[in-house]
């Protein structure tokens, strides 16, 4: 796929869209509205849609059941499902990120048949990214949840192959696989998760899944280096981990948050691996932690975006917490010369 110069690029993140319509904020009721506002079937550069992770409801489900699942989410949404196809249809690029709950979109066979709902004349308008969008010279984005220690999937790669089934749970989707078990049971469950998540980040450093991240280097047209480099960013060590998890949950039971209005640290991280190997890009946009924010990066010209949430667990200080009919979104613009603009946004149902 030529991504060409000129292009419109809007992301937004964390729909949770499920088998039920149960989130006071209805995203898959607004979402409509909101592609017809923004994506109208006019001439004028390539549009691009991206959903940066968390879009389905999809997590710890076997390949039978993510494919029945997809299929069941989509016919509770009816008005969505007719607008992506509209959308595939009419030329807008589709792009699906995956995040810790929809990583089951990855596997090829979920993968096929969403392109096949959407698109069935073209499939190719609908691309899923198992981890990262990469646009040369204008953005990465990603979900996030690798650079969160007890969601982190170190062998993130492997779900394109055959979804999660060969890999161990993060530690906190160990922690909620079995709700009713004891506290004590579950603790257990969280300990050997973290072990494995140990022995997954030695893993990835062998010759095997090096492979994979060949591979990967190619499909996004990005230095193999760095992606090597960005794939072992956000190491997972047990040993830091739990305390800094811990340290959130008394701040969190507080009412206080943690770096609610900047930048994760492993934005600029990012940025700097990407500047490192010439491959900088205009601009970094992650989600996962439903905080909505734009913020300067202090070591490098590129600029972070967090697209927040569209369901009601909002987070952050954004204009969303107060008002529940605003949603936030990037905007990205390129010109012909390859020049970008535009930055987060929130969009109303009522706006004009």
């Amino acid at each position: 796929m030529s991504l060409g110069r000129a292009a419109r690029w809007l992301l937004l993140s964390d729909l949770h869209l499920d088998v039920s319509d149960d989130d006071p904020r209805h995203p898959g009721r607004v979402l409509p509205e909101f592609i017809r506002s923004q994506l109208p079937a006019a001439p004028g550069p390539q549009q691009h849609l991206v959903f940066v992770g968390d879009t389905f409801e999809l997590a710890g489900l076997s390949e039978d059941e993510s494919l029945a699942r997809l299929e069941s989410i989509l016919a509770r949404h009816p008005d969505t499902f007719r607008s992506l196809e509209a959308c595939a249809a009419r030329g807008v690029q589709l792009h699906f990120v995956c995040g810790n709950h929809d990583v089951e979109l990855a596997r090829p066979s979920v993968a096929a048949r969403l392109s096949a709902l959407l698109a069935r004349d073209d499939p190719t308008r609908v691309r899923v990214h198992p981890w990262l969008l990469y646009v040369p010279s204008v953005l990465v984005a990603e979900h996030g949840h690798l650079h969160h220690a007890l969601h982190r999937i170190p062998e993130v790669l492997r779900t394109a192959v055959n979804g999660t089934d060969e890999l161990d749970l993060p530690p906190l989707a160990a922690w909620h696989a079995q709700p009713a078990a004891s506290r004590l049971n579950r603790a257990g469950a969280v300990a050997l998760a973290c072990l494995a998540s140990e022995r997954a980040e030695r893993r990835i450093r062998r010759p095997e899944y090096d492979e994979l991240l060949q591979t990967e280097s190619q499909r996004l047209r990005l230095n193999g280096t760095a992606v090597r480099e960005l794939a072992r960013l956000s190491r997972f060590r047990t040993v830091s981990a739990l305390p800094l998890t811990a340290t959130r949950m008394v701040l969190a039971a507080t009412g206080r948050n943690v770096r609610s209005g900047q930048a994760p640290a492993a934005a600029a991280r990012v940025a700097g691996i990407l500047d490192t190997h010439a491959s900088t890009v205009a601009w970094y946009i992650s989600a996962h932690t439903h905080r909505a924010i734009e913020s300067a990066l202090e070591t490098s010209s590129t600029r972070y975006i967090n697209t927040g949430t569209w369901s009601s667990d909002i987070r952050g200080q954004g204009p969303d917490v107060l008002d529940r009919q605003a949603f936030p979104y990037a905007l990205i613009d390129v010109a012909d010369d390859g020049t970008t603009g535009g930055g987060l946004r929130y969009w109303h149902p009522d706006a004009p």
